[in-house]
């Protein structure tokens, strides 16, 4: 190691993982991670094989504790086994501060696969070091098994490319050696095929043909290189988000560190260039290509944050690098052991050493459906956490539980039939009907109501069931109560608890509930338009209100209120809400509810204002348009309204009031 002092911030990082660690499963990924190594099986695409094929192996040199357990304890190891790669070019403070950072700290304590990428990505920087061709060679077959592991490791090729060349190590022959050991290290894929060929019994997209292999490894069936669909920006404001995330997730020397190394580029050697071109390709252009991207607060805490643990890693590796160009380094050092000690603060916040939420919740979801009875659930209800955390009880834990179908049959079978891929959309409705119809009060419903197609069934813990049927207070339910301020608990793991605690919402027992975890005001809002659809209007009401007054710059609390509002024909106080809204999210939906309560209140400027903004930001939104040419031909101006009403109809031309109200013109 470069120094004493970073023995023992390794140990001191190991103590701290472990401390803090998930005693069983976590959300996310986590159960379905968990189950596929316990069995040998075939997690989601692209598979990773390589995570499941180490963490079965360690799982059995470290036999202590539940399976979850087991596997969040190696996956701490990987970041610690990372860290001792990193100190051979960083010093103590650093390796501190990046043990003590959000990013490592919260990737460190629950199963997942970035953290064995991580471990990959130092360990081929820690080979490339010297010019040693058996080094790149190494590396080259590192390389390959770290896709193997996770894709994205692929965003190191660039800087590789430029070191190798830099270095004068590329000829033809060289090349091709470096190419073969590669693809020798990638072939731990074929794992998954054997494995779904040998009967696995966690086989997601069954990769049992070379043609399935590949539809798996390049997750044609699941998975998007824009991670939340229709929200994600490809743009420059996602490239200048990308710092402000970094700040949050890894402090200061995020923005500091890239700084430092453009003042002394000069000085800097062709491993510093290496480590930075890995940077920014790993880092805020894999974020922007990929549409990372979000003004959700949820979805980049959730989702956005995995993706800094590699750029950071890299980061302080080359901050060690550049450390002989720094001029002053014990006033660096000195700040450096600063800010790192004030992370320890946050670490209460982000320990999950009593995280026992999400087993509970998934064994009164099984305890509460009786015998001889089905569980059916529908992912957009839910989420995926309840599918995997039953999916890691049935499979790592064997628990004995009812028959579970599912939205698609990659872990459960399938409500639509094994083949519901290959099937029209029409007639996977149709399959889906015809399974739930033909008994449906032998299952149970993870089901919201908008997407219950019967009529007599009532809400009880989390799952539909017949009218007559309920028991209120479902005693099945349990919640583990000890220290739960330390729960970082989401909205999916608190439901239970909300509908038999909060029967009727109030703003009293809503910030008495915010003690349970940061997400309660995003579980009020959400859950909202569930009271609304139930007919309880109050409820709705009293959720969006007390989610304001635990956190007052949620636009759709706002934003739900208002339509609320608008609903009841009281048009100010929609006009007022849509207003503040739109002042924390300006989007073409939040101005187009704004003008339609500023045209109700006779504010026809104002209105026409608010639609035409509305247009900016989205001018294919053509119910934009038709208010707009309502406006217009109210005022007299038929050409105006005509003309809005054609480009209305250019973007959808079977718009019954867009024809309608075109052929009010002639």
């Amino acid at each position: 190691m470069k120094h004493k002092g970073a023995l023992a911030a390794t140990l001191a990082a190991l103590f701290i993982f472990i401390y803090n660690l998930s005693p069983t499963v976590y959300v996310g990924d986590s159960g379905e991670l968990i189950a596929a190594a316990s069995t040998l099986g075939v997690a989601h695409p692209p598979g990773y094989s390589v995570f499941v094929i180490v963490s079965s192996a360690l799982s059995k040199i470290f036999p202590a504790g539940n399976p979850a357990y087991r596997m969040n304890f190696i996956n701490a190891l990987f970041v610690v086994f990372s860290i001792v790669l990193m100190s051979r070019f960083a010093a103590a403070p650093l390796l501190v501060y990046f043990m003590l950072s959000p990013v490592a700290l919260s990737s460190a304590l629950a199963a997942e696969v970035f953290t064995l990428n991580l471990l990959f990505a130092c360990a081929i920087i820690y080979l490339l070091r010297t010019r040693s061709k058996k080094n790149a060679m190494a590396a080259a077959f590192l390389f390959g098994l770290g896709l193997a592991n996770h894709q994205t490791l692929i965003l190191l090729t660039p800087g590789i490319i430029y070191l190798l060349g830099a270095r004068k190590m590329f000829n033809a022959r060289f090349a091709a050696l470096l190419f073969f050991a590669s693809v020798l290290g990638f072939s731990a894929n074929l794992f998954l095929l054997v494995r779904a060929q040998g009967g696995a019994v966690f086989n997601w997209g069954d990769p049992s043909s070379l043609g399935r292999l590949t539809d798996v490894l390049l997750r044609r069936d699941y998975g998007t290189f824009a991670l939340h669909g229709s929200h994600h920006q490809v743009s420059l404001k996602a490239l200048l988000d990308y710092p402000r995330l970094g700040l949050i997730f890894f402090g200061p020397l995020f923005v500091f560190i890239p700084l430092l190394y453009f003042f002394h580029f000069r000085r800097a050697g062709d491993f510093a260039h290496f480590l930075f071109i890995c940077f920014v390709i790993s880092g805020p252009a894999f974020f922007t290509a990929a549409g990372l991207s979000s003004s959700s607060r949820a979805f980049a805490e959730a989702i956005t944050e995995r993706f800094f643990l590699l750029p950071a890693a890299l980061l302080i590796i080359l901050t060690g690098v550049l450390l002989p160009c720094i001029r002053y380094k014990k006033i660096f050092t000195s700040v450096v052991w600063i800010l790192a000690l004030l992370f320890i603060f946050s670490i209460k916040g982000q320990s999950l050493r009593n995280f026992y939420s999400l087993s509970d919740f998934a064994d009164s979801v099984i305890r509460s459906v009786p015998d001889g009875k089905a569980l059916v659930i529908e992912k957009g209800a839910v989420g995926d956490d309840l599918i995997f955390a039953l999916a890691y009880k049935k499979y790592a834990q064997k628990v004995k539980m009812p028959s579970v179908y599912s939205a698609y049959g990659s872990i459960f079978p399938s409500v639509y039939g094994d083949d519901f891929r290959k099937q029209s959309p029409p007639r996977r409705y149709a399959a889906k009907m015809r399974f739930m119809l033909s008994g449906p009060e032998k299952s149970f419903f993870a089901f919201s109501k908008s997407q219950l197609p019967f009529h007599d069934y009532v809400f009880d813990g989390l799952l539909w069931q017949k009218e007559g049927r309920l028991q209120h207070g479902n005693r099945d339910f349990f919640w583990r109560r000890s220290d739960l301020e330390s729960y970082r608990v989401r909205s999916l793991e608190i439901l239970d608890y909300y509908f038999r605690a909060l029967q009727t919402p109030s703003q009293d027992l809503a910030r008495l509930c915010s003690h349970l975890g940061g997400d309660i005001d995003w579980l009020l809002t959400n859950m909202g338009p569930v009271w609304a659809d139930l007919g309880r209007r109050d409820e709705a009401r009293r959720s969006y209100e007390a989610a304001l007054s635990i956190n007052p710059a949620l636009p759709e609390a706002w934003n739900n209120l208002a339509v609320l509002d608008f609903a009841e024909g009281d048009y100010e106080s929609a006009a007022g809400r849509f207003a503040e809204s739109v002042a924390l999210t300006p989007d073409d939906v939040r101005y187009y509810n704004l003008a339609l309560a500023l045209s109700k209140l006779g504010k026809t400027e104002d209105a026409r204002a608010a639609f035409k903004k509305c247009l900016h930001l989205n001018p294919f939104n053509h119910a934009a348009l038709n208010e707009l040419g309502l406006i217009e031909l109210r005022a007299g101006n038929t050409a105006a309204a005509r003309d809005f009403f054609r480009k209305g109809l250019a973007i959808n031309p079977d718009d019954e009031n867009l024809n309608y109200n075109l052929a009010l013109t002639k």
